[in-house]
């Protein structure tokens, strides 16, 4: 990839680190390899370490989903033995009704 589409790709993002945002003044002022190669591994320290964060939040969110999906499936559970209750109670106080001597 050239420099100017990483830049751009770079660019896509709102940047507040200094050390990324110092190293592309650099290399839009100044071109060269060394400007460039400063510029590649400022954009990879701060990249890789959205990327961890990024990862990390996405597993968090995966256990509160988990958590939720097990949560709903117990609360079916219940509802379906609540139901099976609520039905044979209702069977049996109707056949008392009917069955009245």
């Amino acid at each position: 990839m050239n420099v100017s589409e990483l830049l751009a790709l770079v660019d896509a993002f709102h940047i507040t680190d200094k050390r990324l945002l110092r190293a592309r003044t650099q290399l839009a002022a100044l071109p060269s390899e060394k400007t460039e190669r400063e510029f590649r591994e400022q954009a990879l320290r701060y990249f890789g370490a959205v990327a961890n964060e990024a990862q990390a939040h996405v597993a968090e969110v995966d256990r509160k989903l988990d958590d939720v999906y097990q949560r709903q499936y117990n609360l079916h559970a219940e509802r379906a033995v609540a139901q099976r209750r609520l039905e044979g109670a209702r069977t049996i106080a109707q056949a008392l009704k009917e069955t009245k001597t």
